[in-house]
């Protein structure tokens, strides 16, 4: 364990969560005072004193101070001390960085949101059953057979993109499936607990990983273009799921998973080099131009 990570662990967390801001407003924005600090977490003045002088004695060349603008820089010699991820940074960044904004002020941001919200009411329900371990009775408005009571024991919420899904055993097929969480219309936790092998690790398809190998789709011209959208290293990204969602990722990302790669490649800049790799996946019927050939399942 480092200096740095001995000293993270003996402050208390909410000091750490001052601290990791500090370093993600400066990094990021380029420019931090202590107000900032103190209106973001609703701490005194010398509350934000301290958290700037003890991030100044962790990572010493990391602030400098201009005396003119009375605000603390990124110094050329700037090096993280927090591990964050960059999913987690555009998120700050287009939520404000916690400020309750919708950006920053200075930085505009834009993205394109999903349509189908779940309802909260609908949602908690869904949650409590899981994490509670409840099998819930439901009535589900399908798109094969219409309105229909069911029971179901979920396990895991999935984000296909476009919507939100609740992984469940549903006790009528008898298998592991997806429901769409807005469909269903009227949910009702029951006071039983779930079987195991209707519980999360007797779910297959969801224990099971798969391993993806994506290259820029062989029919486009100019694939450096490609390459460097996606930041590949050797021409391909390694991408590992579960074989549960694998379809839905290669839909959400518009990978062309056809055997002789047919699809437009101005739709689809990408396409799937082991193709093999989804013979297992029973999401892999969602997934661009996919064909299961005889004997797959």
């Amino acid at each position: 364990m480092t200096r740095i990570e001995k000293e993270l662990a003996q402050a208390p967390r909410s000091q750490v969560e001052r601290l990791a801001f500090i370093e993600a407003r400066l990094y990021f924005l380029g420019e931090l005072q202590r107000q900032d600090v103190a209106q973001r977490f609703s701490v005194a003045s010398v509350q934000a004193s301290r958290d700037l002088s003890l991030y100044k004695q962790l990572a010493p060349k990391n602030l400098d101070y201009d005396y003119r603008a009375r605000t603390y820089q990124p110094s050329d010699k700037f090096k993280r001390i927090f591990e964050l991820s960059t999913e987690n940074v555009l998120w700050w960044l287009k939520s404000g960085l916690g400020d309750g904004l919708p950006n920053p002020p200075g930085l505009p941001t834009e993205s394109v949101n999903t349509l189908c919200i779940p309802d909260a009411e609908m949602l908690a329900q869904v949650t409590r059953a899981i994490y509670r371990r409840k099998v819930l009775e439901i009535k589900y408005l399908s798109l094969s057979s219409g309105y229909k009571a069911r029971q179901i024991a979920p396990h895991a919420l999935v984000d296909n993109g476009k919507r939100w899904h609740v992984r469940a055993f549903d006790r009528e097929n008898n298998r592991f499936s997806d429901f769409v969480i807005n469909r269903i219309q009227f949910a009702h936790a029951l006071d039983e607990d779930i079987a195991d092998r209707e519980g999360a690790a007797a779910d297959d398809q969801w224990s099971q990983v798969v391993h993806l190998s994506l290259i820029p789709h062989p029919k486009i011209t100019h694939q450096a273009a490609i390459e460097a959208d996606y930041r590949m290293k050797g021409r391909r990204i390694e991408v590992s799921c579960r074989a549960a969602v694998a379809g839905y990722m290669l839909r959400r990302w518009g990978v062309d998973c056809s055997a002789d790669s047919s699809l437009n490649p101005e739709e689809y800049h990408l396409a799937l080099q082991n193709i093999e790799s989804l013979a297992n996946a029973e999401s892999a019927d969602l997934a661009p131009g996919y064909r299961r050939t005889k004997g797959q399942a």
